[in-house]
């Protein structure tokens, strides 16, 4: 189950809707409480928007135009394998609600636009592809010139993708920097669990988007 096969975007559901349409039965608690589950390699987050959780909490989840800021879980880091794991992925299936009282929106398949190093960790999502033109082109991969606001010229890959080197195996691009000709990316090794520094010249694009 790819995309949003299932789910409809701007639709609105509830823990138990999403999971007995994913054929298992209604939710009572448990597996779809937390705030992220995973299931079958799928991810399904959660969240609260302008307002704390069900439990107190209040990481100031915000939208940025048509990009979603989330924190994951409360001390949170880059080495949790839970948060591996998401970067790995790259997608994930985002429902959100301004009240403890409202039904979840769909808001669709995320893609990973921005991954923080702090505690917790933050995730910016993209729903459809406005984080080309959000202005964080220096984070998500477009090159600005210093003083000028001006774009350079940018490569074929983006953060998300999925690619092979031929030392290290499969892996996720979680930031781009550098020139067309000299550009290089950090990018996540399922096989290795580790996040190295390469230049993109080593690597390949490859199709999906299932962990690296």
């Amino acid at each position: 189950m790819r995309g949003c096969l299932i789910f409809k975007s701007g639709r609105k559901y509830s823990r138990s809707d999403v999971s007995e349409l994913l054929g298992l039965g209604k939710a009572k608690g448990g597996f779809w409480v937390s705030g992220i589950r995973q299931h079958e390699g799928e991810f399904f987050i959660f969240t609260n928007v302008g307002t704390p959780g069900t439990i107190g909490e209040d990481f100031d989840n915000k939208w940025e135009g048509k990009l979603l800021r989330w924190s994951h879980k409360k001390n949170s880091h880059l080495d949790w394998p839970s948060v591996r794991n998401l970067v790995d992925a790259g997608r994930a299936h985002v429902f959100w609600r301004t009240s403890t009282q409202e039904l979840f929106e769909y808001a669709g398949y995320g893609q990973i636009a921005e991954v923080s190093g702090s505690t917790p960790v933050w995730f910016l999502w993209s729903f459809d592809g406005a984080a080309a033109a959000s202005g964080l082109l220096q984070s998500l991969g477009g090159i600005v010139r210093a003083g000028t606001g001006e774009t350079a010229a940018t490569h074929s890959f983006k953060i998300g993708d999925r690619v092979r080197h031929p030392d290290l195996g499969l892996g996720r691009v979680i930031t781009i920097a550098g020139p067309e000709q000299a550009a290089s990316a950090t990018i996540y090794f399922g096989g290795v669990r580790e996040r190295r520094d390469v230049s993109l010249s080593e690597v390949e694009k490859v199709a999906g988007f299932g962990p690296g």
